[in-house]
């Protein structure tokens, strides 16, 4: 709208002309509290079945703070004693403006009958030393702030009111925590902004919580860590692959689903289309090893460093090692998603290796434009080494050796190699790239296993979500309708019982899964 216009519309909206058109957010703040209002609280009668805090804060003018309540309100009706925890401040832009901050207010208002509101002190005793993980917190939240490593650092050195802020947050959420007793917490994401200053602090001091994540019709919960981190994978997978060993039937179905599964990614026909050509049955790429990159600033990919500083310093001394090794050859694959404008990050690895004059053509950057399919240099490889990437279960099910240098949610399922130190970490890729580390069968089963609880069970497909899309149907629903779907009360055990949902999902499609033709 020009200059005039914005001047001629406001001074109508001054005489009262015309009404000022309603932002989004209010749009939805107002849709949900009619539902308030047509919904009063439901309180059960029965014994309390425990404490929660319910950490309801400002999300990008998203529905995850209203989504949050929904879910108090009924763990309330369920006999929970809820509070919650009300964290209007903005820190790493998590709240858009001051508006949406006194969107949610308006809520929050509305709630006082209903819950007990906590409103921390906005001005902490500053004491003691940083725990442990909040400078990596810092740095990660950079990161995503950046959209990758590339500035970040500078960022927090030119901003150092989120480290401040971030940093008195952790200490009012600890003080906190440290004199309630709630048996666990509820809380969005778990790693971005505020949500991962309650579940460092959490779990720092040992309380339990349970996180959610989402995108439009579809939702995932986690105990005890980021649900990004996929935290619930590493005990239900080594429990169902020792299940596999003996149950012959089980172990076909799930294999069976598994390949399907990775067969439909690879042709490139998977939801996100991330492939941008099939894959080829003929002889291609001969990379010795291949680098599947992650999008660095998604949340599955931050606060996961281990062996190295970051992820520039992890390619780096891998083409010095290459560099120095003779014949030993590198692809590193950008991931696919970066050729789309609104998943390009800040980082450019691209010309990495023109710093080792030695390497010549043996390493080559594959762009995420280019037309070629990952499982292909996968095909050729002779190591495969991912960040957080999917695609190192798949390599392994496929008959690859694969070497973490990151904290991934599979490195203890009983198929990747996670060596201790940086030292260690070349050994091994140079036995890889020597033909020396063989995958056995027992791998590739339990490669597939955690294939199967990732493609198949970690994600909810739910039009009940925080999803703005999602939120306008829902929240003109009956209140008690939006539990009664099979996936909606899957949900609700789950944060009853604090079972994950991965294991309620895998119960409900494990005496449903096709068997393999051949079984017939």
């Amino acid at each position: 709208m020009s200059d005039p216009r914005q001047f001629f519309w406001r001074a109508m909206q001054r005489l009262n002309l015309v009404k000022p058109k309603k932002r989004q957010f209010q749009v939805f703040t107002d849709l949900f509290l009619a539902r308030l209002r047509a919904a009063p609280a439901v309180r059960s009668s029965g014994a309390s079945r425990g404490a929660v805090g319910v950490l309801v804060t400002p999300w990008q003018q998203t529905a995850v703070p209203f989504f949050s309540i929904e879910c108090a309100r009924k763990l309330a009706a369920e006999g929970l004693r809820v509070s919650l925890l009300w964290e209007p401040e903005n820190i790493f832009g998590n709240a858009a403006d001051a508006g949406e901050v006194a969107q949610i207010e308006r809520v929050i208002s509305a709630l006082g009958a209903e819950f007990e509101i906590v409103r921390l002190p906005a001005d902490p005793v500053m004491n003691g030393n940083d725990p442990a993980f909040l400078a990596e917190l810092l740095f990660e939240n950079a990161v995503q702030k950046m959209r990758g490593e590339a500035g970040a650092q500078e960022y927090l050195a030119a901003h150092p009111e989120m480290v401040e802020g971030m940093r008195s947050q952790v200490v009012r959420v600890r003080s906190f925590l440290r004199t309630r007793a709630f048996d666990w917490l509820l809380i969005p994401g778990g790693v971005w902004a505020i949500s991962g200053v309650y579940a460092g602090v959490a779990a720092e001091i040992g309380v339990p919580f349970t996180t959610f994540d989402s995108g439009p019709g579809a939702l995932l919960l986690g105990n005890d860590g980021a649900t990004a981190h996929f935290p619930d994978v590493e005990s239900l997978a080594l429990e169902l692959t020792a299940r596999c060993r003996d149950d012959v039937k089980e172990r076909e179905r799930i294999t069976h689903r598994a390949q399907e599964q990775m067969r439909i990614r690879m042709r490139g026909d998977d939801e996100f289309r991330l492939q941008p050509v099939a894959t080829s049955a003929a002889a291609g790429h001969r990379w010795d090893i291949v680098v599947p990159l992650n999008l660095r600033w998604d949340s599955a990919a931050m606060c996961r460093k281990h062996l190295f500083a970051n992820v520039r310093d992890w390619l780096t001394r891998l083409l010095a090692w290459v560099e120095a090794t003779p014949g030993a050859t590198v692809a590193i694959r950008q991931h696919p998603c970066e050729k789309l404008a609104d998943y390009r990050g800040a980082d450019d690895f691209s010309q990495l290796a023109s710093r080792f004059p030695g390497l010549g053509e043996r390493a080559r950057f594959f762009a995420a434009h280019e037309d070629v399919n990952t499982y292909d240099l996968i095909a050729g490889a002779k190591v495969v080494l991912p960040f957080t990437s999917r695609v190192g279960i798949e390599a392994v099910m496929l008959g690859k050796p694969v070497l973490l240098c990151a904290r991934c949610y599979y490195g203890d399922c009983g198929f990747a190699e996670t060596p201790a130190t940086v030292d260690e970490y070349f050994a091994q890729v140079g036995r890889a790239v020597g033909g020396h580390l063989p995958v056995p069968a027992e791998a590739r089963l339990a490669a597939a296993v955690t294939y199967y609880l990732a493609e198949t069970c970690l994600e909810l497909k739910t039009a009940f979500t925080p999803a703005p899309t999602d939120f306008v149907k829902w929240v003109k629903q009956p209140a008690g309708e939006i539990w009664t779907t099979p996936e909606n009360r899957d949900v609700l055990e789950s944060l009853l019982t604090r079972v994950p949902l991965a294991r309620i999902r895998h119960r409900r499609f494990a005496a449903a899964l096709p068997a393999p033709a051949h079984a017939h």
